[in-house]
């Protein structure tokens, strides 16, 4: 071997060294990361397991994902509106007015071809057994539009939901909030007129158990 060549050897050497340091170094770094994310959905999931075992049965059929989502399709006399939901338990609540308390997002289509993202808040009964088939459900949507990162203060439109579990489905109705949301062209209704009434026309809606995509084709449609 010539000794011009050694350099050269040495430097592969090193560069080969210096990969694979990088990459344990990569692992390691990732590993505790990784464990730590595991340990924490293991630790949520207990906990939902302890304050709210029926969560797992939402819609009649154990999931080890405790959360329900789906969607259905509001024919108001001024158009149809499509909504999705996606909810899940949550600890926060009244201590005063005992519920089993829910949290999560819905998706508002309107007659216009707009959608809104909603922030979405729920309850049940207290103290419910693991089928929450025939239970009443209370579920409330805001609009949290962000503009530039920061939310606006107006969170209209803002519908409600009211009705019973029909396993798998929600049976449920609007409690005339489409009505109150918006104008009769299914634009967003942003006046602050006293004389407006405050109850009109009640749409029922059956929320079918189904996917974010499905609730896309529908928007299209």
């Amino acid at each position: 071997m010539r000794s011009e060549d050694k350099p050269k050897l040495e430097n592969v050497a090193t560069f080969s060294g210096e990969r694979r340091k990088r990459r344990g170094c990569m692992w390691g770094c990732l590993g505790p990361l990784v464990l730590s994310l595991v340990l924490g959905s293991i630790l949520v999931l207990a906990m939902d397991a302890i304050i709210a075992p029926w969560s797992f049965y939402l819609g009649g059929k154990f999931h080890i994902i405790p959360y329900w989502q789906g969607w259905g399709t509001l024919h108001s006399k001024n158009g149809d509106y499509e909504l999705f939901v996606r909810f899940e338990p949550s600890p926060r609540g009244s201590r005063m007015y005992p519920a089993s308390h829910l949290t999560g997002v819905g998706y508002l289509c309107t007659p216009r071809g707009e959608r809104f993202r909603m922030n979405l808040g729920g309850d049940m009964r207290a103290h419910l057994n693991l089928s929450t088939d025939g239970e009443a459900m209370h579920l409330y949507m805001n609009n949290w539009l962000a503009i530039y990162g920061q939310f606006l203060a107006d969170h209209r439109p803002s519908i409600q939901l009211r009705g019973h579990w029909r396993n798998p489905d929600l049976a449920m109705d609007d409690n005339s909030s489409l009505f109150r949301a918006f104008e009769p062209d299914g634009r967003v209704y942003l006046g602050h007129d006293p004389n407006r009434p405050y109850n009109g026309e009640i749409v029922p809606v059956t929320l079918k158990q189904g996917s974010y995509s499905e609730f896309e084709a529908a928007c299209k449609r």
